[in-house]
């Protein structure tokens, strides 16, 4: 929807002063929304000035922002008008300007959408290529190299869960690497292979290089008595809610914080009378250092999106841990020492 605020005409210079009405010392997601908003409209025009801004703030990274302004795509979606509503939101105001100068810079803008379309065209066909690429990587993978997971994997035992990992959905490995299927909703709202998720013994993680992952999913549990449908993070974290905290209700692994809600909302679209239960991270220690629990926030978000609940674990100050899987094995943990300090003082 256009507003005002997109309507102004803006050059270079017009971005400068509205910046100095902006405070570079951001929670790291409002300041790279406003680095898209300003290579949306500039490209990498704007890139010392956006730079030279972000120095401003005590906390800049040179390598963070040089990392951050390259991911930046034609088609991030966010558009020069947040930059310029939370500039007026400051105090900015636009100074007057001839009817040359407006018809100037109007023609500029012009230009400049004609090459970001032309840029997001070109962005979208090599993104599709990618991803058909990554399709076919993924199904070869798994046809041809995959083997079912070991239950003893370095990775299971870590996590507590190698005696119970072959009690819901199939695990794949390759070498000592574990492999977990990525699926997307298609058209019909069937399960389509699109990705991998890789695990190493060691818990590392990583996608299959241009897979597709917004709105991919695992299904870690599936019967199709679609009822209730828990979506988590991680993969150790879907397997401890599918068998201690949510036995019954069927359970999908989105992979990260900020693809709750895409996952929610299209099971919510194909499952339009299940209920949506978030079960989210608690970040506390990224909250620590940036004041921001991105997990509680995203799963939050996911939650009111398809009108959900919301479950986030809680620990003491003293403990360690942020997700459900951390918190089981905590509690695991204290059962056991509390049944051995029983048992020891009963032969006492």
């Amino acid at each position: 929807m256009k507003t005002d605020d997109k309507l102004e005409p803006v050059d270079l210079a017009t971005l400068c002063s509205m910046l100095d009405f902006i405070s570079a010392d951001q929670p790291r997601e409002e300041w790279t929304r406003l680095l898209m908003a300003a290579k949306s409209e500039f490209g990498d025009g704007a890139k010392s000035v956006m730079q030279a801004w972000s120095a401003t703030a005590p906390s800049y990274d040179k390598n963070a922002f040089l990392s951050t302004w390259k991911s930046i795509k034609a088609s991030g979606g966010v558009s020069i008008g947040t930059l310029i509503h939370e500039a007026k939101q400051n105090g900015f105001r636009f100074a007057p300007i001839s009817k040359e100068e407006r018809k100037r810079l109007k023609a500029e803008q012009r230009k400049r959408e004609a090459q970001r379309k032309q840029s997001e065209a070109k962005e979208r066909q090599e993104r599709e290529k990618l991803q058909s690429d990554a399709k076919e990587r993924a199904q070869k993978l798994l046809s041809e190299r995959a083997f079912l997971a070991n239950p003893e994997h370095p990775y299971f035992v870590k996590k507590g869960i190698n005696g119970e990992v072959n009690r819901l959905s199939r695990v794949y490995q390759f070498a000592e690497t574990l492999m977990i299927p990525v699926y997307q909703l298609d058209k019909r709202g069937e399960f389509e292979l699109c990705s991998l998720q890789f695990i190493g013994p060691d818990g590392e993680k990583f996608f299959l290089k241009g897979g597709l992952t917004k709105g991919g999913f695992y299904p870690l549990r599936f019967s199709g008595q679609i009822v209730t449908i828990v979506v988590c993070e991680g993969f150790a974290t879907g397997v401890t809610v599918a068998l201690h905290y949510e036995p019954l209700a069927e359970v999908i692994c989105a992979f990260n914080a900020r693809n709750l809600a895409p996952v929610a909302r299209a099971f919510k679209r194909r499952y339009p009378l299940a209920r949506i239960i978030i079960a989210g991270d608690n970040d506390r220690k990224t909250e620590k250092k940036t004041g921001v629990n991105v997990g509680v926030v995203k799963a939050s978000e996911a939650a009111r999106l398809v009108d959900g609940a919301l479950l986030i674990p809680e620990f003491a100050e003293h403990e360690a841990g942020t997700d459900w899987n951390d918190r089981y094995l905590l509690d695991l943990a204290n059962h056991t020492a509390a049944n051995e300090a029983a048992g020891g003082a009963a032969y006492g």
